[in-house]
């Protein structure tokens, strides 16, 4: 029964996308790029921050192990 239903319903918007009318294509926005660039940057400190606290994490287990 879900099925049909579900057929019928796919079915009965098919029409519709004539009606529609055609896609309107907005203009591209015109933004600053400081946030694109903040981003970047954040990301690549990030990042960074994190493979430099890793590497002194086993940097540490290593000095510790070997005593």
């Amino acid at each position: 029964m879900l099925r049909k239903w579900l057929s019928g319903a796919a079915l009965l918007t098919i029409p519709f996308a004539a009606l529609a009318d055609e896609a309107v294509v907005a203009p591209p926005p015109n933004t600053d790029p400081t946030a694109l660039i903040l981003f970047a940057v954040v990301m690549v400190v990030m990042i960074g921050g994190f493979a430099g606290y890793i590497y002194l994490k086993e940097k540490g287990r290593k000095h510790g192990a070997s005593k």
